[in-house]
């Protein structure tokens, strides 16, 4: 049991970001601090992949596997987001010079974050936005999973509003063309047949006017109720008055719609038991297969339309109503962001956590605490380099998580950087060994042929270059009092610009008026 939880607990140390090494040997109050950040860590991965995964087979109607893969890609990229985030909340562990400002208020009690900034601040606020913003769209796609069935009954409401919406603006022109062949035909008509011959057709084609009627009175109450029922959907919340009205509304677009398909079909049947002949024989026919072929074009559109709509899951729709009509939706986005937000409220206290734990349980051990406020605040680098190598890290316990990470990282970078000299003393001396064998090897012609004329002044030239030329080690020069960390710089002497001055600086004397 001990194991599995031990396991457990060191997952969820990874989950958070920390090292691992480091929180295995802190205070239980620390790894316990750390391990719920792992956990919420985790809790963001698990949102994210359903959430990603729901919002796919949504979208593609039944892909699992091609939702669960994007599932984990995208759970993955935000927790390695989140991840760098929280990192960048971890107070400075590497002394950079632009952290080195200490508030004018600061005491003895030196805290790990140099930085005596407010939690809220500009920057803090601008992480804290992005990752609402991320959360409140994660958490969109739970709230359809698992409330869409509450919203049901209005999607279909909607469906048949966005119905009769796409059946007018499809048909309007269709009904137009109606309009437009009885008006030539009944031009053709009038010239060619006298009033009672006339009168007598308009009897017989009576169904057509009769539909063409219909059709233009169907546009027009449509587009009136339809505009009723936008003004009335655009508001946020109704009263039960403007409720009422709207499903009213609705009842009578429903009607209207039924209304003007039963007719298409009736139409269809109707047309084609009507027969003229004489001279308009040929012209009528030709009238007659116009509208049989506008009306059976409404009919395929609606079709088409209501084939589309069914397929359609209104997702967006669907979100824009739990957000109005279910306060579960609001509870569920509100709980996804707080677990967005709260590692990183955590996270920044995790430092006075680790301060407070710090001086309650080692207080007494003069040593850690002074090499912890060298650290934080380094006054004798010296010192602070020689006790950082010296020291064995491993036998130093400390309840503070960012003091050991501080020791461990000082002491990995000073290393590095001593073995980086060495290298560049190695390569250097042997660059200049290799330019001074060069240098004798091109001046010993010139000197074997002032040995034959003159070799007293051969030697003592042979003395000056021997000795320019010796092979010595090459050490870096430190312009930084704290290398590698290049916070402090040595102080420059200056030279006054005259002779009283040269003279002071080659016997090291300080000027008078220093």
């Amino acid at each position: 049991m001990n194991k599995a939880v031990n396991e457990i607990r060191l997952f969820l140390f990874t989950c958070s970001g920390e090292d691992n090494y480091i929180l295995k040997r802190c205070n239980k109050r620390i790894q316990t601090r750390f391990a719920l950040l792992g956990f919420f860590v985790l809790l963001i991965f698990i949102g994210c992949f359903f959430s990603a995964t729901f919002f796919i087979i949504s979208l593609f109607n039944g892909a699992h596997f091609f939702g669960i893969t994007i599932g984990f890609i995208w759970g993955a990229v935000v927790v390695n987001m989140y991840l760098l985030l929280l990192h960048t909340i971890s107070p400075a562990i590497i002394p950079l010079s632009s952290k080195r400002k200490k508030s004018k208020n600061s005491n003895n009690n030196v805290e790990i974050n140099t930085n005596q900034n407010s939690f809220v601040n500009l920057s803090m606020i601008l992480r804290i936005g992005f990752m609402t913003l991320l959360a409140i769209i994660i958490a969109q796609p739970l709230s359809v999973y698992l409330l869409s069935h509450s919203v049901q009954n209005d999607i279909e409401k909607h469906k048949i509003s966005e119905r009769i919406k796409l059946y007018t603006l499809t048909n309007s022109q269709l009904i137009k063309e109606e309009l437009i062949n009885r008006k030539e035909f009944n031009n053709k008509v009038i010239s060619q047949l006298n009033y009672a011959e006339t009168k007598s057709l308009q009897n017989q084609i009576g169904i057509i006017n009769s539909k063409i009627k219909t059709d233009s009175l169907f546009v027009i109450n449509t587009i009136k109720k339809l505009t009723q029922f936008n003004k009335i959907d655009r508001k946020f919340s109704l009263s039960n008055k403007e409720e009422l009205q709207k499903i009213k509304i609705l009842n009578d677009l429903e009607n209207l719609l039924a209304n003007e398909l039963t007719s298409d079909k009736n139409f269809i049947i109707d047309i084609n038991s009507i027969a003229i002949g004489g001279s308009l024989k040929s012209d009528f026919d030709n009238f007659k297969n116009n509208l049989n072929t506008l009306v059976t074009n409404k009919i395929d559109n609606y079709n088409s339309l209501n084939n589309l709509l069914n397929k359609s899951n209104f997702y967006v729709k669907t979100i824009q109503l739990l957000f109005t009509g279910n306060p579960i939706s609001w509870i569920i986005t509100v709980i996804v962001c707080l677990v967005f937000v709260f590692p990183i409220y955590s996270k920044y206290k995790a430092r006075n956590l680790c301060s407070r734990i710090f001086k309650t349980n080692e207080r007494n051990e003069r040593d850690i605490v002074k090499l912890r406020e060298e650290l934080i605040k380094t006054t004798d680098f010296n010192w602070l380099e020689s006790k950082i190598k010296s020291v064995n890290i491993n036998s130093i316990n400390t309840s503070d998580y960012y003091f050991q990470r501080m020791l461990i990282e000082h002491r990995i970078i000073l290393e590095e950087y001593e073995n980086s000299k060495k290298v560049f003393t190695k390569i250097l001396s042997h660059n200049i060994s290799s330019f001074n064998k060069e240098s004798l090897k091109r001046l010993r012609p010139l000197l074997d042929k002032l040995k034959h004329f003159n070799f007293q002044k051969y030697s003592v030239i042979e003395r000056s270059i021997n000795k320019e030329y010796t092979d010595e080690e090459m050490r870096k020069y430190e312009y930084w009092l704290d290398s590698p960390f290049r916070t402090k710089m040595r102080l420059i002497t200056k030279i006054s610009n005259n002779e009283k001055g040269l003279l002071d600086f080659l016997y090291d004397q300080k000027p008078e008026n220093d």
